[in-house]
């Protein structure tokens, strides 16, 4: 690369990092990986960066633009092992997280229980205190028995920091407040996290997660932002670091300190910003992304140009009533193992073997096969070609680990990899079946997007099982994710519990609502992003009939913020009920529980470098064998960077890239559009 202005977006995934490096004189996009150190993820980004300077040339000084997709706050929640908390709350309500909502992930498994609490109930305290449901006061804050239980939490049970949710603070957060100074001045330096500064919404318990979740993983996200910015700085890097947000946008290293729950899923929704941004340039608007790695794979949906947003998202067992990208996450990556169950059953994951040991082609001990092995026993991998030729693969490795269950299951080595395969394909078909069908959505209306270091292998395969006509394959989608969180925008969202009949609220009132979020909202941007010239907000509103215990998220335009306002919305929100649920009684008393706000300052967009043109077929670089589903097949072999626009190839092929591997099947036809992607169809 030439010595110019680059935009660089890094993604840490389980088993690689993945670097996305735009030139921004001469529009030229490159991506690689570099594996994942995943005691020391800090040092993997560091790697990376300095593969950039002694193998691209590339001065970190002239580096304009710094945006990174952490796992850290998702991984420690998983891994449970975040800060050591302490939890006030209202008396009478001691038994919060452990009574939950009363639900089962799955009510007809005998066998099933209740997740954990990030809290055990020997460090939950009560504290007297009362806010009614209207926001007024019933009783005083107990300042005596606030500090008793404040004292024995943190000097007898050793929490480490205090989390304080008190019933109603969404209304009126007076007596939270009133706490935090009171602990303030007994126990200064303490981090005290008060639920109504981080997501002041109506339930209790959601609010209160959303309060623990942040609280829990703000030591080692704060840790290790720390770390990565002062090594980025000894580097050369000159500017300041972005974070991706589970909402799709990004926002400075300083504010995702403070705002930790918002980084939970930041990797994954960044995938899906990239794959929007980089299909509707192509003219596609509705689709199914699919973002294969190493250690899972993601779905999630993009309607008419836009990703799904979701505010009912698990993270590690744990409810997330923040606005985030849509994303269902299924245990099926290029490292998923492949094992029997106690009856003898092929099973593929949810276990990964990561990045160290890696699967056994790897060659780092690994005795037991992973997805990967099958691929690359099914010929779909060149092993002198693994992530440009920076990692040799051991088919003799993945054949002795492979061999073992192939013992149990009767079947040789080449049958054992196809069935590792066909088993890792149902299983996503059964996970992905769900989110469709939840949706109400017909696949055969969507193309399919693949990327991520194993996406393009499977997809083909995916989208036979669901019928859907296209896939799309990006011209970088092995770090399709790194990209996408260069394409993010400074991306903020509020909420405001109303909890009123739709009737009682007059426009006058709704406006002034919405004119107090866009005040938060704004004083945000200004304060992260002074310098932004174009920010646009966005309104909605969280609707449901009188008795119906969920809502459903209706769309304002700006437009209705007037004395007919609520007419329309009421319009909006039966209009809405009856597209999910095909039925609407348009004379039912409707109410308005939370509004919210979502502000958005745009930043720069990459001008891609323009695809060359060609003609006619493509030429092949070379042949081999490859199987799968009893059959052999000489297959074309492609490099990605010789396709040029206009060109096409039938299946069987593979398609090469330094970031991953595309299988085109027989029976499908794969041809490069104007913008680079390679779109696989049927014949």
């Amino acid at each position: 690369m030439t010595n110019g202005r680059y935009r660089l977006g890094i993604d840490i995934g389980g088993t690689f990092t993945d670097f996305s490096i735009l030139d921004e004189t001469s529009g030229e996009l490159t991506g690689f990986k570099s594996p994942t150190i995943p005691g020391d993820p800090a040092r993997g980004v560091l790697d990376g960066v300095r593969a950039l300077v002694s193998e691209r040339r590339v001065d970190p000084a002239a580096i304009a633009y710094l945006v990174h997709g952490t796992t850290i706050a998702i991984n420690t929640v998983i891994q449970r092992n975040g800060a050591s908390l302490g939890l006030l709350v209202t008396a009478g309500f001691g038994d919060l997280l452990e009574i939950q909502r009363l639900r089962l992930a799955s009510p007809v498994n005998f066998t099933a229980t209740r997740p954990l609490p990030l809290i055990p109930r020997y460090r939950v305290g009560e504290v007297t205190e009362r806010i009614l449901a209207d926001g007024a006061v019933d009783t005083e804050l107990d300042h005596a028995g606030l500090l008793r239980e404040a004292t024995r939490l943190v000097e007898r049970e050793g929490a480490q920091s205090l989390v304080v949710s008190f019933v109603n603070a969404y209304r009126t957060p007076a007596h939270e407040a009133e706490a935090r100074k009171v602990l303030a001045e007994r126990f200064p330096g303490l981090l005290v996290t008060c639920s109504h500064e981080v997501w002041p919404q109506i339930r209790e318990y959601e609010r209160t997660m959303v309060a623990i979740l942040s609280a829990y993983v703000r030591p080692r996200v704060d840790q290790y932002l720390e770390q990565l910015e002062r090594e980025l700085g000894r580097a050369g890097v000159r500017v300041p670091l972005y974070i991706t947000k589970s909402n799709g946008g990004v926002t400075t290293a300083r504010d995702a300190r403070q705002a930790t729950a918002e980084t939970m899923l930041s990797g994954p929704a960044s995938g899906v910003i990239g794959a929007t941004a980089v299909c509707g340039r192509a003219g596609y608007r509705d689709l199914i992304t699919f973002d294969m790695g190493g250690t899972s794979a993601d779905i999630a949906l993009v309607r008419d140009g836009q990703p799904v947003y979701s505010t009912d998202e698990i993270v590690g067992d744990f409810p997330i009533v923040m606005p985030v990208v849509g994303v269902s996450s299924i245990g099926a990556g290029g490292g998923s193992i492949a094992w029997l169950d106690s009856v003898g059953v092929l099973k593929v994951g949810p276990q990964s073997a990561g990045a160290d040991p890696g699967p056994a082609c790897y060659g780092r001990g690994a005795t037991v096969p992973a997805l990967s092995d099958a691929f690359l026993l099914c010929g779909f991998l060149d092993p002198d070609n693994f992530v440009g030729g920076r990692l040799r693969l051991h088919p003799d490795k993945a054949a002795m680990a492979m061999e073992p269950l192939g013992a149990a299951l009767g079947l040789d080595v080449d049958a054992t990899a196809e069935a590792v395969v066909e088993v890792a394909t149902a299983n996503m078909y059964a996970a992905f079946s769900n989110v469709l069908a939840r949706h109400g959505l017909d696949p055969r209306d969507f193309a399919l997007v693949a990327f991520g270091g194993a996406g393009p292998i499977e997809a083909c395969f995916l989208a036979q099982e669901f019928h859907i006509p296209r896939v799309i394959v990006p011209p970088s989608p092995g770090t399709l994710c790194a990209q996408g969180a260069m394409m993010a925008d400074l991306k903020s969202d509020y909420v405001k519990t109303i909890h009123r009949k739709l009737s009682t609220i007059s426009g006058k009132l709704l406006a002034a609502e919405c004119a107090e979020l866009t005040a938060r909202a704004r004083r945000w941007l200004t304060e992260e992003a002074p310098a932004v010239a174009t920010s646009a907000i966005a309104y909605s509103a969280d609707l449901r009939y009188v008795g119906q215990a969920f809502q459903i998220e209706v769309p304002i335009e700006p437009a209705w913020l007037d004395e007919l306002g609520t007419e329309r919305m009421r319009a909006a929100f039966h209009d809405r009920h009856e597209r999910l649920y095909a039925h609407a009684d348009r004379g039912a008393d409707v109410e308005l529980i939370d509004l919210r706000a979502t502000i958005t300052g745009a930043t720069p967009k990459p001008e891609l470098k323009a695809v060359p043109v060609g003609q006619g077929p493509a030429k092949p670089a070379g042949r081999r064998v490859i199987h799968y589903r009893k059959q052999r097949y000489q297959s074309a072999v492609y490099h990605r960077r010789d396709l040029l626009a206009g060109q096409h190839l039938d299946g069987p092929a593979i398609v090469e890239q330094e970031d991953t591997t595309t299988l085109v099947p027989a029976g499908f036809r794969g041809s490069v559009d104007a913008f680079g992607n390679l779109v696989i169809e049927g014949r």
